[in-house]
């Protein structure tokens, strides 16, 4: 008898250590299926392993397995797996899943556990905010600021919940302090010559000093612009030959997708301006309003909700006074810090925040309520092109409607019919996730084609909005636009809701 239990054991052993090698074989080839079946069978051995419940979620997970992994944390929670970290996972999965509700739960059981976790704090006030609570969501992301002053994300999230309150000006600062966290505080004529003199902060990665010739040509525009106008002082004529210089020395290095680092110590005045907030224009919101009184904006929903697909071209969407104050604000602020393949990005986050592009938003969803609705404000940009490179892949946003309108003037445009944007009939599978049907343009390619879908084309008009699901496939149109900086071609986009599955 003791013999038979000493067999059977032994091979409970040997069966779990061969489970445990073949799992640590997966992990380290990658092999996520392999990991995941292995996983599985050990647990069907032993279901009391809290550990491997953990890594299992982990790896179902990255396996883009939501729903499972869910499970997967629950079940390591019941087996004993210490609570604090999981639940900020699994809450984190949750929200991603949009299941408000039951991530609102998660973070509260957190928070009960550690009432100074910035992390959760913040957390539960996205859920409440998702959940219309905007009051009570103010209040949790207050508390995870006064926990950490320096958490860019809560500023963030604060900021688009004041919105929704009505309080413009205070998301405003909100979202320019999330920036100033990323870039540092608006330089002033105070101190823009002295910063020039010292180490910026804050100290960015390596891999955000990156140049190619798009941005540093972008920028030398911009410098001789803003010194020519006088919103920079003299000196700077400085700082826009040690950009030149460094033009030069990459000019024909680099392509138009790639970046290359360049030498701090022979480029110091690029190195303390670089991607820094050296002018941010104070453009206020012009008086009168924003969104032209004089469109019927009750027949374009009437338009816009009879159209099938649901997308309507808007023309003179703002009074010369406010397209004036948003091509002023686009054109001297130093916000242009995203690099693309052909043309660069401001974000939201990243000091595309002003009051006036706030009061934009707001008007705009007050003239088409049948059509935005109560749909939140989720994210705003604007992208400057440049002269003749490509622009925007097919892709689609992950948003319910969205918003996107032109503000430069019609002379720079060399093609009348084109320029603009094209839009395809079809939208995104509802089970293609984010980034396959916002990064993967050849792949969206290929299955537009399959489906014979081809698209409308809408040209470039200035002061022209284009209106639209957001799960359409859209593409920029081949612009072809003059050389010179006010020439650049400038589109600016508004994302209202979530996408709608």
């Amino acid at each position: 008898m003791k013999t038979l239990i000493k067999n059977l054991f032994g091979g409970g052993r040997e069966r779990r250590a061969a489970l445990e090698e073949k799992i640590a074989a997966a992990d380290a080839q990658g092999n996520l299926a392999e990991a995941i079946e292995a996983r599985r069978a050990l647990l069907a051995e032993h279901p009391a392993s809290a550990d491997t419940w953990v890594t299992l979620a982990g790896c179902l997970r990255r396996d883009g397995k939501q729903k499972e992994a869910v499970a997967a944390y629950e079940q390591a929670l019941a087996a004993g797996a210490q609570p604090a970290p999981l639940l900020l996972q699994l809450g984190a999965i949750q929200t991603e899943l949009e299941d408000f509700p039951a991530a609102e739960q998660t973070f509260a059981r957190l928070v009960a556990l550690d009432p100074r976790h910035a992390d959760a704090l913040c957390m539960l006030g996205v859920v409440t905010k998702e959940q219309r609570r905007f009051e009570e969501a103010t209040h949790h992301f207050e508390q995870a600021l006064a926990l950490n002053p320096a958490f860019s994300e809560a500023y963030f999230n604060l900021g688009l919940t004041q919105f929704e309150l009505g309080k413009l000006a205070d998301a405003s600062r909100s979202f320019m302090r999330c920036a100033e966290l990323r870039r540092g505080k608006p330089w002033t004529e105070v101190n823009r010559t002295l910063f020039l003199e010292r180490e910026p902060f804050p100290r960015f990665e390596a891999m955000d000093l990156g140049v190619n010739e798009i941005k540093l040509r972008h920028d030398c525009e911009q410098l001789a612009y803003l010194l020519e106008g006088g919103q920079l002082p003299p000196g700077y004529s400085r700082v826009l030959a040690d950009y030149r210089a460094l033009l030069g020395e990459i000019r024909g290095k680099v392509d138009e997708n790639t970046l290359m680092p360049f030498d701090a110590s022979q480029h110091p005045l690029v190195a303390r301006t670089y991607k820094r907030p050296v002018h941010v224009a104070q453009v206020p919101p012009p008086a009168a309003g924003i969104i032209n009184p004089e469109l019927d904006f009750e027949e374009i929903q009437d338009r816009y909700l009879a159209a099938d697909p649901n997308v309507l071209a808007i023309d003179s969407l703002l009074t010369p006074e406010a397209l004036a104050a948003v091509r002023r604000f686009c054109r001297e602020s130093t916000i242009w810090n995203n690099i693309k393949g052909g043309y660069l990005g401001a974000y939201f986050f990243d000091g595309f925040c002003s009051e006036l592009l706030l009061r934009l938003a707001w008007e705009l969803r007050q003239h088409m309520p049948r059509v935005i609705r109560d749909h939140p404000l989720n994210m705003m940009w604007g992208y400057k092109c440049d002269c003749t490179l490509p622009g925007l892949a097919v892709h689609a946003d992950a948003a319910a409607v969205n918003v996107n309108f032109w503000i430069t003037e019609d002379e720079a445009n060399l093609d009348p019919d084109g320029g603009g944007l094209q839009v395809y009939e079809h939208t995104a599978p509802g089970d293609w996730d984010f980034r396959m049907f916002n990064k993967d343009a050849g792949k969206i390619q290929d299955w537009l084609e399959s489906i014979g879908s081809v698209p409308t084309r809408y040209p470039y008009r200035a002061n022209r909005a284009l209106i639209f699901d957001s799960d359409l496939f859209h593409a920029t149109d081949s612009p072809r636009f003059r050389e010179g900086y006010l020439n650049r071609r400038i589109n600016i986009t508004l994302l209202y809701g979530n996408r709608l599955v």
